[in-house]
């Protein structure tokens, strides 16, 4: 439902930067827009250009909000990070039949904005109620279409009562050289959340969503084996951070690699170097190896694993992208991924999606193979 005008709209959102964006984020968008020549922050350099808004005398926690309400541009550049920054959470789903000129369609009967069109404004606002009139705004760049969904969130602020509001922004990122579609979305505080289904429901509306409209199959991923091939694949690039695991016998424990520079989980993973680097000595007694592997295999295979994370390593071990995959969240099917760390820009989860859906069609392929080797050994051997 859209809301009552263009000052609401800044006054959410100045609510959604207090709320939401914490002081590295601002400093960030504070910088680039003083690159872009939208804002002036210089107290020593006192801005002539009118064009140029002056925020230099005003206290660094109070310059992005003052920005966004003296100056379009301002809120439009956030508006724009909005489609290009990380988030906290997000879930892929495989996607097919869909049709491009859907969302022109779409657009030119008003049910879409543009954020390049002449005549956009600023993003709808829906109060979580009057679904019918949400209008997604849409960004595109090379294979990607991204809608953002401004929902409007209102809590209280417990022992005050104080009420909030802010622009919640979910992201459906239509990865079209994956046929993939991706919703991504924040971590909000509790008092904005009606209840612990709060992510589930938000990412369950967007399917709904492009369902309806867009008029595609949507399809949950099965990522535990895809997770599993990656974890246990010779590679240095990704590595298993964490694991829970839910033992058969009852027992429960969190495995996790510690400061070891070569990510080995304690207990099963420190068994297995064990097991490999002392070869020789088993080599003499085998029955003992025997028992180890599998009491290791036995361990893995009956194991519940309801969530793992793995570690994309960087040049410097410290700023490697750590994200934990939550299994059938909800029980609705689905992988949720969690992302930690600063809140960056998009390409980190790209780069994650990216790899994710590789090592899926490497599995695929793998399987592929194996199916077609299979029946010409029944071909060449029909008593089989």
């Amino acid at each position: 439902m859209e809301k009552s005008g263009h000052n609401d709209y800044q006054e959410q959102l100045k609510s959604t930067v207090q709320e939401m964006y914490p002081k590295y984020a601002q400093r960030k968008l504070l910088k680039d827009l003083e690159l872009l020549k939208v804002i002036n922050l210089k107290k020593n350099k006192p801005s002539t250009d009118e064009n140029i808004l002056d925020l230099s005398t005003v206290e660094e926690q109070e310059q992005l909000t003052t920005g966004l309400l003296r100056k379009r541009e301002v809120t439009r550049h956030i508006e724009k990070e909005e489609f290009l920054r990380s988030y906290k959470y997000a879930a892929l789903f495989n996607v097919s039949n869909i049709e491009e000129d859907t969302f022109i369609q779409l657009q030119e009967a008003g049910k879409i904005h543009n954020f390049f069109s002449k005549d956009y404004s600023h993003d709808v606002i829906y109060d979580g109620i009057t679904y019918k009139d949400i209008k997604p705004t849409k960004y595109s760049m090379g294979n990607v279409i991204i809608l953002k969904f401004s929902k409007l969130l209102t809590g209280y602020i417990p022992g005050t009562g104080v009420k909030k509001q802010i622009k919640y922004p979910i992201l459906a990122v239509y990865l079209k050289h994956l046929g993939i579609l991706e919703v991504r979305l924040d971590q909000v505080r509790t008092y904005f959340q009606e209840d612990e289904f709060f992510y589930d429901k938000q990412i369950t509306f967007v399917l709904k969503w492009f369902k309806e409209n867009i008029d595609c199959d949507i399809e949950n991923i099965n990522l535990p084996p895809i997770i599993e091939y990656i974890g246990k694949k010779d590679q240095d690039e990704v590595n298993v951070h964490a694991q829970a695991m839910s033992l058969k016998s009852g027992g429960k424990a969190v495995l996790e690699t510690g400061l070891n520079e070569n990510y080995i989980l304690p207990l099963l993973g420190e068994l297995k170097e064990l097991i490999k680097s002392n070869e020789e000595l088993f080599e003499e007694s085998p029955e003992i190896k025997m028992l180890l592997d599998k009491f290791i295999s036995e361990t893995e295979s009956t194991a519940d694993l309801p969530w793992i994370s793995l570690i994309w390593k960087g040049k410097n071990k410290t700023k490697g992208n750590i994200v934990k995959f939550k299994h059938n969240y909800m029980n609705q099917g689905y992988t949720l991924l969690q992302y930690y760390g600063l809140q960056t820009d998009m390409e980190k989860m790209d780069n994650v999606t990216e790899y994710i859906i590789n090592n899926k069609n490497e599995i695929d392929s793998l399987e592929s193979a194996e199916s077609g080797e299979t029946r010409e050994i029944l071909i060449d051997n029909p008593a089989l």
